[in-house]
């Protein structure tokens, strides 16, 4: 399990705008991208947008199978987790990430909401132009980056965000729009992007349903149904990504740990932990 900033620290062909904007061109090897490795699960902590330029990424975000070729744009949100199920030896993509602060702070109302939208189709396939524009815009952006000095840096920055989501935005919203859910699914969706907000201090599938405005054992039956997963297990499986990514760290206690997940006490989350991976909180704490 892994977290997917870290892995862009490493990156050779990477430029960053602190933590809050990180680009990586479609030079860099696969591995200074993001772990995607067949078999390896991660979960963002961070918007990912990754545009295949070559090959093809085979992979399970959350409950849905997805294949990225070239000409399509995978988008993630924070909390999303990436099961790698193929990827060709040939794939290569560009790749942008951005923090949910840096975001939050754009001046984007109502359009920004439509950014939902990728929750239910995640992979976007580019009209002829786009694919062009979307890596102009990242090279502006490289560019823009590479001017540490200039006395208006954020707020281009900032800018130019906002115009970017404005353009794209819409796009995803109308491709979005074409798709009807089931009544299960649309449950489904929901509780999932409350445990991605939430899964740190809410563990309880009644938090959930309440919510939602639906009953424990309906919310339990369409999780289910459609993911093939508990929503227990839902919870469980955030929680874990999270507590391996902060023992690895090594720069929180386990105690802390515990108190960061809205564990009781230590005892409590390691007896918890060892349940779910077979080992202890301390034998994980600072491993690679």
């Amino acid at each position: 399990m892994e977290n997917i900033h870290e892995q862009f620290e490493s990156a050779v062909a990477l430029c960053h705008y602190g933590d809050d904007i990180y680009l990586v061109d479609d030079a860099a090897p696969l591995a200074a991208v993001m772990p995607l490795v067949a078999g390896r699960e991660i979960m963002t902590d961070k918007i990912v947008c990754l545009l295949c330029r070559g090959g093809h990424l085979g992979l399970r975000l959350n409950y849905h199978d997805l294949q990225l070729t070239a000409g399509q744009v995978l988008i993630t949100l924070p909390g999303m987790i990436i099961d790698t199920r193929e990827v060709s030896p040939d794939f290569r993509a560009a790749t942008l990430l951005l923090s949910e602060h840096f975001t939050s702070t754009l001046n984007l109302g109502s359009p920004y909401r439509t950014l939902l939208s990728i929750q239910r189709q995640p992979v976007a396939t580019l009209l002829e132009g786009m694919e062009e524009a979307m890596l102009n815009f990242f090279a502006m952006v490289r560019g823009l980056i590479g001017q540490p000095s200039h006395p208006n840096l954020g707020h281009v920055l900032h800018l130019l965000f906002e115009a970017w989501f404005f353009g794209f935005g819409p796009y995803l919203h109308n491709a979005e729009s074409q798709l009807v859910a089931t009544a299960a699914e649309l449950h489904t969706e929901q509780f999932l992007r409350l445990v991605e907000q939430h899964f740190r201090q809410q563990h309880s599938l009644d938090w959930y349903a309440f919510q939602l405005n639906v009953s424990p054992k309906r919310l339990s039956i369409c999780v289910k149904q459609t993911s093939g997963r508990t929503a227990t297990e839902w919870i469980d499986r955030h929680r874990l990504h999270e507590a391996t990514r902060l023992l690895r760290q090594g720069h929180l206690s386990v105690k802390e740990v515990a108190a960061a997940l809205g564990f009781p006490n230590q005892s409590a989350f390691g007896t918890w932990y060892k349940r779910q991976t077979g080992t202890s909180p301390s034998h994980t704490k600072g491993a690679q």
